[in-house]
């Protein structure tokens, strides 16, 4: 069906129509590589997306321009709402906040180096470019995936004003306005505001209560002041409030691995492993009398998702947050002759989280979490370069960015097997601080040597320092009693563990016959890494509208910690930093005299030491830890199509292809991994718009869009722990999603109305699912929604 529907979107473009001449497609300006450049004229795979096609589409988030942009996946490490941004098959899923992505993220060149920071920054967008591939030499920020750039509007010397509003399904309610001009002779400014409401929109399936709500609120301001006829200073200070709920999961099966398997025996009489978990029931110990029993279960096969409605739910700790962020730069621009230039970025970012979630998505204490965190960052990039117009542009700088990250995890576990009244575990506090220094030389360089024929390479050295300490912590007496009486160790001098106590240890240096640990307590250590990476690239250019290109580049991501609750040392020592070698052909081609764009390019990436998600063994069973696969290999190619036919109509459909393999790999339990499909990695993914416009009456315009995506079912893990969740519990299905727009504007573009519908089948997908504690849970994608837009412009 997928293969026959791409087929007809295609042979819809087909180039058979009559061409006309006064409607070629707009150029498209990116700053992808540091210089304002035609998209068409760079040897990079580039998606861009301008601020009115954000509006024709819906785009609100980075999740909406995720659909829209073929090899691109995003999802979160649910349900931790910390985005994971996965392009061509490269990501890192992992729930602490101190963990960096291997997609950078920048807001006006300004580096969000933790992708919990990148929420609520899409308003008052002029575009958003997204590079695929490893940015081995212009980015100040190790990656190995790509970037995402998301280029706000600037001051305008004018006066220019502007607000939108939108209406919608569970009183989704979302105003965007803006103004802008001239503040003196020498002083430009611009605000812009954003605010978005919503009422609840998921049920619980145990009681009456619901949740969902938004409520968000952001806000900039820009002030761009021409010092001299050749320097310019930026000022930006931004901030935004998020007190919205947190999307909540819903249970769908029983992971088997809740309690280990040689705890519960010891615990007395009762019913073995096996049989505790046997059966079509989940069923959860009470533990009383230090044994379990079969009257003392309880029986919650009801918390099951009973069907494929996604507004069905539950929670037992109502999944909310409280967010502040703010941050400011400033950005100094100096022409120093007709060829020189420098240019100064200075930044600062401040984030604070305080987040609620529950797992297990059931109303019961299996895996609820509440999350503390905090981020501050600052940053200092400088860079000169140099255009005199002839064969020959280079640009060279330095980066340097210095941060911290401070979390306290208190999560709640009482209905588990491993916790309950006989063995008093109810809950655990993981705290842990992180600090990171980075320091980057970069250089790029494009020489014309030909006139069809243009060599790029460029080069970056990064110096980087991770310093780390922790511990998981005793919350209530359970972990300490655990210590003291079920496993017998004690403190050095045979001294017993005290309620509160940290209680990591070293499990190496536990004694086998007194059970003293000689080392405990937060475990501390620093990494430094150093790499050189880059790209050396080939541009040819048969003709005036058509570019052919190849490159070779290199990408890595430092190496880091584990943030997760841990009770062995061995869960902390840092993993080690990956790398990929990339390989890339491209062509961009401008044809049928400019009414049709044609971009694609094929890929293969040798992935080095990929991060990734795994388990260790402790006393509880298997516990999160992070690690790296020595070898695995990503192969595909993306296929972009613009074409405007007639005056008014606009088509755009993309693909996009992923083979991704583990080649060697072997895991915590000794399961060989060769073979296994990298995570949140679709096989394929297709995406279309079709926008039509057209005279109405005179002075009035009619708008009407369509737009679908496509994603191939992917997993989200690699593999699971030994004889616990099936792995096929950890494949997303596959899903279509179709969204529509119909308007009215005035001619002269000052105003316009329209209804919107998303979801428009009201499809029920699945795009992400894991598992947590004794549960497998998913999380759906929001059901049919629809609303109404307003917008207004003044000039």
């Amino acid at each position: 069906m997928k293969k026959l529907a791409l087929a007809a979107a295609v042979a819809l473009v087909a180039p058979s129509a009559v061409i006309a001449q006064d409607f070629t497609l707009e150029e498209i300006v990116v700053t992808a590589q540091k210089r304002a450049q035609n998209m068409n004229d760079v040897g990079v795979a580039i998606s861009a997306f301008s601020g009115e096609q954000m509006k024709e589409l819906g785009i609100s988030n980075a999740t909406d321009m995720a659909a829209h942009t073929p090899g691109l996946v995003l999802t979160e490490t649910q349900p931790a709402g910390i985005p994971v941004y996965t392009i061509r098959g490269v990501g890192f899923d992992d729930i602490s906040v101190s963990s960096s992505s291997t997609v950078g993220v920048y807001v006006d060149e300004v580096a969000l180096p933790y992708p919990a920071m990148t929420r609520g920054m899409s308003f008052d967008v002029e575009r958003i470019e997204v590079l695929k591939g490893p940015q081995g030499d212009l980015y100040g920020r190790n990656n190995t995936g790509g970037a995402i750039n998301f280029v706000n509007n600037k001051p305008t010397e004018e006066f220019e004003a502007g607000v939108s509003v939108d209406y919608g399904r569970y009183d989704y309610t979302k105003v965007e306005s803006f103004v802008s001009g001239a503040l003196t002779d020498s002083v430009n400014g611009r605000l812009a505001l954003n605010v978005t409401q919503q009422d609840d929109w998921q049920e619980s399936i145990s009681s009456d209560d619901e949740q969902g709500e938004k409520d968000e609120l952001a806000g900039r301001i820009l002030l761009d002041w021409a010092a001299s006829d050749n320097v310019s200073v930026l000022f930006n200070v931004h901030a935004n409030r998020d007190k919205s709920d947190n999307q909540a999961a819903y249970a769908v099966g029983l992971n088997n691995y809740g309690a280990p398997v040689s705890m519960i025996p010891a615990l007395g009489s009762g019913p073995g492993y096996d049989d505790v978990l046997a059966g079509d029931h989940l069923k959860y110990a009470v533990w009383s009398g230090g044994a379990p029993t079969e009257q003392t279960f309880i029986d919650i096969s009801d918390a099951l998702r009973q069907d494929n409605d996604p507004r069905s739910a539950d929670w037992s700790l109502k999944p909310e947050r409280d967010n502040d962020a703010w941050g400011s730069s400033v950005t100094v621009s100096w022409d120093i002759d007709d060829a020189y230039s420098l240019t100064s970025i200075t930044a600062y970012d401040s984030f604070k989280r305080d987040e609620t979630f529950d797992y297990d998505g059931t109303s019961y204490e299996i895996m609820d979490v509440m999350n503390d965190s905090e981020i501050e960052s600052w940053s200092q990039e400088a860079r000169l370069s140099f255009d005199d117009g002839g064969d020959l542009t280079w640009i060279a700088g330095i980066y340097l960015s210095s941060d911290t990250v401070e979390e306290e995890i208190h999560g709640f576990v009482g209905n588990t097997l491993a916790g309950g009244g006989g063995l008093g575990f109810n809950e655990y506090r993981q705290v842990y601080e992180q600090d990171t220094d980075t320091r980057g030389i970069f250089g790029h360089a494009e020489w014309q040597f030909a006139e069809q024929f243009k060599v790029i390479a460029g080069i970056r050295y990064t110096h980087e320092e991770r310093e780390w300490s922790g511990c998981t912590y005793d919350a209530d007496g359970g972990l300490t009693f655990i210590y003291n009486n079920l496993l017998g160790y004690s403190k050095p001098g045979l001294v017993a563990f005290d309620n509160g106590d940290c209680l990591t240890i070293d499990g190496t240096s536990v004694d086998g016959g007194t059970g003293e640990v000689a080392n405990y307590g937060v475990y501390s250590d620093s990494i430094v890494t150093e790499n050189v990476s880059g790209k050396i690239g080939l541009d040819y250019t048969p003709t005036e509208d058509v570019l052919l290109y190849a490159s070779i580049g290199t990408g890595f991501k430092s190496g880091g910690y584990n943030g997760n609750p841990a009770n062995d040392y061995s869960q902390l020592a840092p993993y080690q930093e990956e790398e990929l070698l990339a390989y890339e052909i491209g062509i961009k081609a401008t044809l049928l005299e400019q009414t049709m764009q044609l971009n694609g390019a094929l890929f293969y990436y040798d992935y080095r030491d990929k991060q990734v998600y795994d388990a260790v063994d402790t006393f509880f069973g298997p516990l999160a830890n992070l690690t790296n696969i020595p070898h695995s290999t990503i192969q595909g190619g993306e296929l972009e199509l613009q074409w405007r036919p007639m005056q008014g109509l606009d088509v755009k459909l993309a693909a996009s292809y992923l083979d991704s393999r583990v080649d060697e790999y072997t895991d915590f339990y000794d399961n060989d991994q060769e073979g296994k499909e990298l995570p949140q990695t679709p096989q394929w993914q297709y995406n279309g718009i079709i926008s039509y416009e057209f005279p109405l009456v005179d002075g009035l315009m009619m708008r009407a869009t369509t737009d679908f995506s496509y994603s191939d079912s992917y997993y989200t893990l690699i593999g699971t722990a030994d004889g616990t969740v099936d792995y096929d519990d950890m494949k997303v299905d596959n899903w279509w999603l179709v969204n529509a727009r119909v308007g009215v504007e005035s001619e002269d573009g000052t105003w316009a109305v329209a209804a919107w519908v998303k979801n428009l089948e009201d499809k029920f997908y699945q795009p992400c699912n894991n598992y947590g504690n004794d549960i497998v849970f998913g999380m759906a994608g929001m059901g049919r929604t629809y609303g109404v837009n307003f917008s207004y412009y003044w000039n």
